[in-house]
């Protein structure tokens, strides 16, 4: 194991500790209204804290010690949990959105309290289904409100608590409209590359920054390296979602855990389709136009769609184009002033090629 894996398993234990002591505290106190309540926290509880790779918030310490260097307070920790709080909320309710049944190998909230309906009650199927999505609209609502919450618990100076609920609005702002921006572009015939990249931006990236930027503010970061951390959270958060999309199309699924099938079917307007579209000969654009989408695909339809991704060179462009967004964003870390802590800036660069080279 290297020095930076190894950092990062203890940050990750440390952000995990936070998570688990601020919902504890929150299930002792809601205790007084009964076991609906207690069981609500400790459900959601449990739906965080099945999984995930904490990277938010090892991005919010790793922003904090890049400019302050190894010693930390622990109420940073806690600070650090708004953003995934902010990202596991966002997840709950596109569980809904989408109609998933799991994440991280356990039932979404909507599926756990539409059969625990069921079972409590003699109620129909519809009506189980309405419980089950007023719980989730409830839980996603509970979690982005526990993120405001965190950082105001932290108990950080007046100026730098304002400063972080900003970049937690501005995230929560930003991660809205992309979303909005996502669904319909996929009614849109055409998308330039530049539309796409903002989406990202907005959807991926804006989380992957404020974290950056909420850990830097903390440590009393200069205006030079809020801009590096800033240009680096962006440009490595669009190039992480560009490495999603790929996967999205050609992964290994017993790897990623997720159908390599799914964008296609669904006629994601990612950045292969776009570039795909806008190489594409009258033939290949036919195959495009009558399979992207199409519900029942068989798996020689989704052959054919990936062919065209690769004929067409859009493969090649999506990859050389995550891999200048990569050497852009880890570049503008070599511009803070005063420079950065040596240690933890090579976290920061290790942390984003893992992410960018991941296969899962």
């Amino acid at each position: 194991m290297s020095d930076y894996e190894a950092i990062m398993d203890e940050e990750v234990e440390r952000v995990n500790e936070a998570l688990a002591d601020y919902f504890d505290l929150r299930i002792k106190e809601i205790g007084r209204l009964g076991p609906i309540h207690k069981q609500y926290y400790s459900v959601v509880k449990e739906y965080l804290t099945r999984g995930g790779k904490r990277l938010r918030p090892v991005l919010v310490v790793g922003g904090y010690k890049a400019v302050r260097g190894s010693d930390a307070p622990k109420n940073l920790y806690l600070a650090s949990c708004s953003v995934e709080l902010l990202h596991n909320g966002s997840l709950l309710h596109d569980d809904l959105i989408d109609h998933d049944e799991t994440r991280r190998g356990g039932k979404t909230i909507h599926a756990y309290y539409r059969d625990w309906f069921r079972d409590k009650t003699s109620s129909s199927k519809d009506k189980a289904e309405d419980f089950g999505m007023a719980m989730a609209i409830l839980g996603g609502d509970s979690l982005l409100n526990m993120g405001a919450e965190v950082i105001t618990s932290a108990r950080l100076d007046a100026e730098t608590t304002v400063r972080c609920l900003q970049y937690y609005q501005s995230a929560y702002h930003d991660l809205a409209d992309g979303v909005l921006l996502e669904m319909n572009l996929v009614q849109q015939p055409q998308t330039p590359a530049d539309i796409y990249l903002d989406m990202i931006r907005m959807k991926t990236a804006v989380l992957l920054e404020k974290s950056l930027l909420i850990g830097g503010v903390i440590a009393g970061a200069t205006t030079s390296q809020l801009g590096a951390l800033s240009e680096f959270g962006t440009k490595v958060g669009q190039a992480f979602q560009i490495q999603d999309d790929i996967l999205g199309s050609f992964g290994d699924e017993e790897v990623t855990g997720k159908p390599a099938d799914g964008d296609i079917r669904e006629g994601k307007k990612t950045l292969l389709v776009i570039e795909a579209f806008n190489r594409a000969d009258s033939e290949q654009k036919r195959v495009m136009k009558d399979l992207l989408g199409k519900g029942d695909m068989s798996s020689e339809e989704v052959d054919s769609v990936r062919n065209v991704f690769r004929e067409t060179g859009a493969l090649d462009k999506a990859r050389d184009t995550m891999e200048q967004l990569l050497n852009e964003g880890q570049s503008a870390l070599q511009q803070a002033e005063p420079a950065f802590d040596k240690k933890y800036q090579q976290f920061l660069l290790y942390l984003s090629e893992f992410l960018i080279h991941r296969d899962y």
